[in-house]
């Protein structure tokens, strides 16, 4: 786990790779490494930096002649596998014909690394950052087919004199890149582009609006930036410099059985054990390190079933060694103080059925709104809730405690729908399948698995998700006055510009990269690759880096989502009860309390609390920023009118921390006032 970057300018601008480097320091602190080309004779320069291993003997970056060279790779590392200076990076391989500067990990790289050996690949780490190298030499781009892991690289092809680039299955790992024709920028987070000086920063008010009115963000290759966008997931990137020529290509999608399936039976018990053996085995992979690992602990099914099924690898089957592990396997819970939010009696049950260690946070709005700048420039782009704060506390814990690796449940929800909002699309899909009586039974099912929620979720939300084209239609003929935004947490009419609304009117009603043809399949197809999971991997990633914490996740495991995706609709909800096959699987491993749980939660917080708290610096902010920069965005006199609320009724107003968080957001990138607005919210 590390931070990448790198730059291709021939108007002598390679010296911004330090700053671009410096700025992720916090995604690696153990190591930093330089590597610069002369793209057109092949010449290369190694160098160091302060955080580089005297024994590595590199002369200081700053010392380089960067007038010789055109092209510079840069890395931060964060030392999981191999902590050698061995593992340093850029990494050459084949006497100096590829270079390698790499983020994330290949949780196979050990059985590649044996299957290359056998073909005559010798190795001078234990690290995966080499067998990468050495999978290209031998398959070229092909080679990321074999890779089980997150990663996101840059390899420097020198035979070929050209830049592969790639990210993997699901962006668990950033790219972001800067491209104008003649300049080729790129990094692991948008901070370290825009220390460059050709990097403008401006905002993009498609983005904005997205983030604002729909609820929407991270679901294209658009950034909140205009100038800067992202590999997408499971795509390659290739660059030749000397043609100025970049490419993009997908090189691996999911394939969707879009049947709800018929009734089962016995034969179905294969296909649970098959779930179970690819999740444990998901799980061995991501056990695999130099370091101490441990897990987050929600108290929900899939962090749960991760926290049992990782107890028993480490403590009966040895995977890794016992000095890693101690005597407890370590898990880490963020608890509620409002009782109705708190799951702690369920992530309890687990910690004493495993003899956990048990480490408990109390997230607290009052430290929110003092470390709110610091949030905000880790994740570098606008989040959509509080829920995100948590996490931010728990891989806070986690390090604390010495341990740089955490294996989550992130993905569960998304590729065995788990949420709520999937089940009027399934009662749908089965009416039109097979009819209103099996509709009909199907949602006497729903309502007497999921109780309330269920029932209350069906109608409001059925007449929210009709299709865009028959929305739009009702809304000449009757105009609704709330927006759309993910929970009610979107803006009203009355704050919006309506100059704004009209620019990206077509939008509010567009779910982009919907497949209704394949019915909730399709959905959570694009929920995995488009629209929920993408956000919710970058906030992780942000959350982990900004305490330089490995954060890994089983349920991405490429062959799990692949079996996931190719069984029909009924493996994942059946009878009422959502995540079936997962439920199967595990229910002779959990207590019956978590198996057969009806209640959901996700990621509660008392947000309306937390934004009382905050209310007197949240007012400040609304008074400091109501100028001419926010009025494209805001109607004239919306944010005063959110002034003068009460300070207990401000935790009411809708949108509101979407606002916050966008207004400092913009004065930290787009005015570049980090230091300024650091101090002002401490």
């Amino acid at each position: 786990m590390c931070g990448i970057c790198g730059l291709f300018d021939t108007q002598n601008t390679l010296s911004a790779i330090g700053s671009m480097n410096h700025i992720q320091r916090h995604r690696g602190p153990d190591d930093e490494g330089y590597l610069f080309i002369n793209t057109e004779n092949g010449d290369l320069c190694t160098a160091g930096g302060p955080s580089t291993p005297e024994s590595l003997h590199l002369p200081p970056h700053e010392t380089i002649d960067i007038n010789q060279f055109d092209m510079a790779l840069a890395n931060r590392r964060l030392a999981i596998i191999d902590l050698s200076p061995a593992g340093h990076m850029p990494m050459p391989y084949h006497r100096g014909r590829l270079w390698l500067t790499h983020n994330g990990e290949i949780y196979n790289f050990c059985e590649l690394r044996s299957q290359l050996e056998e073909k005559g690949y010798a190795f001078s780490s234990d690290s995966d950052t080499e067998v990468i190298l050495a999978s290209y030499e031998e398959w070229g781009p092909d080679c990321l087919s074999r890779f089980n892991g997150m990663f996101s690289f840059a390899l420097w092809d020198a035979g070929r004199r050209r830049l592969f680039c790639a990210r993997d299955r699901f962006g668990i790992k950033p790219f972001y890149y800067f491209w104008n024709g003649k300049t080729f920028i790129f990094a692991s987070e948008i901070k370290s582009l825009l220390q460059h000086p050709q990097v403008t920063r401006r905002p993009f008010d498609q983005a904005i609006f997205d983030y604002l009115v729909t609820g929407r963000s991270d679901h294209n290759d658009h950034t909140f930036f205009q100038d800067i966008r992202e590999l997408p997931a499971a795509h390659f990137l290739l660059f030749d410099p000397l043609a100025r020529r970049l490419k993009i290509t997908r090189w691996w999608d999911l394939t969707v059985n879009p049947q709800i399936g018929e009734p089962l039976n016995g034969q179905s018990e294969d296909i649970y054990r098959e779930f179970a053996h690819l999740f444990q085995d998901a799980i061995r992979l991501r056990l695999n390190s130099d370091v101490p690992v441990g897990s987050c602990l929600s108290g929900g099914l899939d962090s749960s079933s991760v926290v049992s099924l990782a107890n028993r690898l480490l403590l009966d089957e040895k995977v890794i060694p016992a000095h890693l592990v101690g005597d407890h396997q370590k898990t880490f819970t963020a608890r509620n103080s409002e009782k109705e939010i708190d799951e702690y009696k369920y992530s309890h049950l687990i910690v004493e059925q495993t003899n956990a260690e048990e480490n408990l946070i109390y997230p607290r709005g009052e430290k929110l709104w003092q470390e709110i700048g610091s949030f905000v420039w880790h994740m570098d782009e606008p989040v959509d809730s509080t829920s995100q704060y948590p996490q931010w506390n728990v891989m806070r814990l986690a390090r604390e405690h010495k341990v740089p690796v955490l294996l989550d449940g992130q993905g569960g929800d998304e590729l065995l729908a788990g949420y709520y909002a999937y089940l009027p699309r399934y009662l749908n899909q089965i009416r039109q399948q097979q009819g209103v009586l099996a509709s009909a039974q199907a949602a006497w099912h729903v309502c007497r698995v999921g109780g309330a929620p269920a029932v209350n979720v069906l109608i409001p939300d059925t007449l929210h998700r009709m299709p865009w084209r028959v929305q739009k239609a009702f809304s000449y003929l009757w105009k609704p006055r709330p927006l759309p935004g993910g929970g009610g947490s979107g803006l009203a009419e009355w704050q919006i510009s309506p100059e704004f609304m009209k620019r990206f009117w077509d939008r509010r009603w567009r779910p982009e990269g919907a497949v209704d043809a394949d019915g909730v399949a399709g959905i959570l197809y694009r929920d995995v690759t488009t629209t929920n999971l993408p956000k919710l991997l970058r906030y992780e990633d942000r959350n982990g880096m900004a305490f330089s914490l490995e954060a890994r996740l089983p349920f991405l495991d490429y062959r799990l989502v692949e079996l996931a995706f190719s069984l029909p609709l009924n493996f994942r909800i059946y009878n009422g009860w959502s995540k079936w096959i997962l439920r199967q699987a595990m229910k002779d491993v959990l207590p019956a309390e978590i198996v057969w749980r009806r209640s959901k939660m996700g990621f509660p917080v008392p947000e309306a609390k937390w934004l009382r708290i905050g209310a007197p610096l949240i007012k400040e902010v609304l008074q400091t920023h109501d100028n001419d920069q926010f009025a494209p965005y805001f109607q004239a006199g919306a944010l005063q009118k959110i002034c003068r609320q009460p300070d207990d009724k401000l935790g009411e107003t809708p949108g509101l921390w979407r606002i916050i968080n966008l207004i400092l957001w913009m004065e930290i990138f787009i005015n570049g006032q980090e230091k300024e607005i650091g101090n002002f919210c401490r």
